[in-house]
């Protein structure tokens, strides 16, 4: 069974509506040619991933396949000041693997949300 994080209605629909309201302003601009806007697109919203999942939806967006260790630096190059989103990470153990399980997402910065 596959570790997941559930996420509220109430907590999803701030989210996406702070994420529309980024759109809206112009910052979330999609430029398939950039692995950093690849990224920040497959990553915005309520859903927590993890880096595997990121890896797998980013190749079923945009048909490009980026690496685990380059989302991973994308993610780290995200600022609020400049894209408007700021990166929140959860670290779980897996009961089942024994492992610590990260997930992370992307929401706008002006939400009061977990840092």
């Amino acid at each position: 069974m596959k570790l997941c994080i559930p996420v509220d209605i109430f907590e999803q629909s701030d989210i996406n509506a702070g994420i529309r309201d980024l759109i809206r302003a112009g910052l979330m601009k999609e430029n398939v040619n950039s692995q950093f806007y690849r990224v920040l697109h497959a990553a915005a919203g309520p859903k927590w991933r993890t880096l595997r999942d990121l890896e797998l939806l980013v190749l079923q967006m945009y048909g490009v396949s980026d690496t685990q260790a380059a989302i991973s630096a994308r993610l780290r190059e995200v600022k609020p000041e400049i894209h408007g989103l700021k990166k929140e990470r959860l670290a779980i153990k897996d009961p089942q693997a024994l492992k610590t399980v990260h997930f992370y997402r992307l929401v706008a910065a002006k939400q009061g949300t977990k840092e």
